[in-house]
């Protein structure tokens, strides 16, 4: 952790007798030992080459209701920038970082206490953080951590303003190294069972570690290319509208379907065309499909392969969804257990 100067005022550090050093009796806090922190963190994950993609959530609401999906934040890491202010609200310093999810109140704190030199910041609720929830995300562990002061009430109506504008400066050169490759890339599969009226049904994965699964329309006619089709309306219908998609596939008939919608070449008006159409119109972002070799060794392909096929044998069985939630998440977690993006 390298700390950054700020300008403006400056805490000054004074070795006690205790050994521990600690802001200089002007500087500190009200109430003695206090630490106000103001943070900010861009959430990223990490594709199979180890380079950075931003974070993008699931834009529809995730609910267990008629499919199965699940927003995850397994896998995800941060960088987060930490502006320390003096007694008087101002930023004084801001500390950077990066850490693995579930790791972020952890790390917050060690780049404190070797900013301060001590390691005994250890009281509960010495420090007061301030931190932006407008995403949801690596909040767990900084609420659960006794150290820290989430949000407290008498920060209502500080004004720190300059200390979030030096947070998101110490953040920008980090940002723009995986901003570039923001865009959603999403594995698809389908599968129709063999045998008498049963469903068939699609699923996706992204390398975010987002997934979904659902049967297939009943307006679908049998057929395996419904099927994945399925899936591909779940990839189109949760990936936010403004970013761009790529879908992999390993059928040929849905990357050209996909292909020619997206590049507004395809004059059929079969149901699944519409479905796509419709999915594809909504969006701001581009769209596009490509191939993948099916059953060769891609753990995302696998993972949705995998997933369709449970997905479709539960629901003709009548299975109960919260058993099938539970066997996805540990497909998932088979399939993409060597990887950094793990669920």
């Amino acid at each position: 952790m390298m700390p950054a100067q700020f300008p403006g005022s400056q805490i000054s550090v004074v070795v006690e007798t205790d050994g521990v050093r600690r802001f200089a009796s002007a500087e500190r806090q009200v109430q003695p030992m206090r630490i106000l922190a103001v943070v900010d963190r861009s959430p990223y994950t990490l594709d199979l080459a180890g380079a950075k993609h931003a974070y993008i959530p699931f834009s529809a609401k995730v609910v267990l209701d008629g499919h199965l999906a699940q927003r995850s934040e397994q896998g995800l890491h941060f960088d987060f920038a930490v502006t320390l202010c003096d007694a008087r609200s101002n930023p004084a310093i801001t500390l950077s970082g990066t850490c693995r999810s579930r790791e972020l109140g952890t790390a917050i704190l060690e780049s404190i206490a070797e900013f301060t030199g001590t390691s005994l910041i250890t009281t509960p609720a010495s420090i007061d953080l301030l931190l932006s929830n407008r995403d949801g995300l690596g909040l767990a562990d900084v609420s659960s951590n006794p150290v820290f002061c989430l949000n407290p009430p008498w920060l209502f109506g500080v004004d720190l303003e300059l200390a979030r504008q030096a947070n998101q400066k110490a953040l920008a050169p980090r940002i723009e190294a995986y901003a570039p490759r923001s865009s959603v890339i999403a594995y698809t599969d389908g599968s129709l069972p063999h045998h008498g009226k049963d469903r068939g049904a699609g699923a996706m994965l992204t390398i975010q570690g987002h997934w979904a699964s659902q049967i297939s329309p009943k307006n679908f006619s049998r057929s395996p290319l419904m099927a994945e089709t399925t899936g591909a309306l779940l990839a189109l219908r949760h990936t936010p509208a403004d970013s761009d998609l790529t879908i992999f596939s390993d059928n040929r008939a849905l990357v050209k379907s996909v292909n020619d919608i997206a590049g507004g070449r395809l004059q059929t008006r079969e149901p699944h065309h519409i479905a796509l159409e419709v999915a594809i119109a909504r969006r701001s972002g581009s769209t596009r499909a490509l191939w993948v070799r099916g059953h060769n060794g891609n753990c995302y392909n696998e993972a949705a392969d995998r997933m369709a096929v449970l997905m479709a044998g539960h629901f003709n069985a009548g299975i109960d969804p919260v058993q099938t939630h539970s066997l996805m998440q540990m497909i998932i977690a088979e399939e993409l257990a060597g990887l950094t993006l793990a669920v």
